[in-house]
């Protein structure tokens, strides 16, 4: 792979973190769809960046790291406390095992994340020197969206750094929603749960406590943003549908039906 905007796909890693004990759909990660476990799908979606030249899955869990050595993937332990996919990782940084200046961190339940955001994310820190994380957000497209706290909002400024993330709708539309019926919700954004960092950045951002903020909306980043961090976000067309629940998977299990096991399905 060539280098792009400076940076150097060799010095780029993807790392998935993964955990068979979720809360809302425990076991999802060994889940299949079409003979291959759902962590397969991420992994395959992360394994076509352009842009990283290593895709490591860390877990603390030996069923899944079995299942990922089966189709390939490289594995590495990690301890069964991590609070946090960060954490995770970051338990990979501070211990050696991984090394690179930029770290994608990429969700094991997003089976359908377009190689080409990750990317994007990835393009965004080559693109600003001064920009600590990029992470991408999408255009909300309802009032449902808007109004519901299971949709991370952004407010940023025009140039893309997220200056506040939450569960309640913001920006706050003072005039009354009716403005926002008349006329759409142009401007107003909802987060991707995917980070592409600078390796100083990560280690600054997951050695630190949680933070106030953090513990009132439940949203890691926002202990980023306290820490003084940039996030810059990075505007893209379309969210990858994440697998949450039951409902979640079986819609996957149909957009998945009669693709069979093709070399590189997803």
């Amino acid at each position: 792979m060539a280098s792009c905007g400076g940076i150097s796909p060799d010095r780029v890693t993807i790392a998935i973190p993964a955990r068979l004990a979720s809360t809302r759909l425990p076991g999802k990660m060994l889940m299949q769809v079409n003979g291959r476990p759902l962590i397969e799908y991420t992994w395959r979606r992360a394994c076509a960046s352009q842009l990283a030249g290593r895709v490591v899955i860390a877990t603390d869990d030996e069923a899944i790291a079995e299942a990922a050595r089966r189709f390939g993937a490289h594995v590495e332990m990690t301890a069964a406390d991590c609070a946090s996919g960060t954490d995770r990782i970051y338990e990979l940084v501070r211990s050696g095992r991984l090394d690179a200046d930029i770290i994608v961190n990429v969700q094991g339940d997003e089976p359908e994340i377009d190689p080409s955001v990750i990317d994007m994310a990835v393009l965004g820190l080559a693109g600003d020197d001064s920009a600590d994380i990029t992470t991408p957000v999408v255009a909300i497209e309802s009032l449902d969206e808007y109004r519901s706290p299971g949709a991370v909002k952004v407010a940023a400024t025009a140039d893309g750094r997220a200056l506040y993330f939450s569960r309640a709708a913001i920006p706050f539309v003072r005039e009354g929603l009716d403005l926002i019926d008349r006329g759409g919700l142009s401007g107003i954004w909802r987060h991707i749960g995917l980070y592409s960092c600078r390796r100083e950045a990560l280690v600054k951002w997951a050695s630190a406590a949680p933070s106030l903020l953090e513990g009132f909306e439940r949203l890691e980043q926002l202990r980023a943003l306290e820490l003084g961090l940039k996030i810059k976000v990075v505007k893209v067309a379309r969210a990858p549908e994440g697998i949450d629940t039951l409902d979640d998977f079986r819609a996957f299990q149909m957009r998945q039906r009669g693709k069979g096991t093709r070399q590189g399905s997803t």
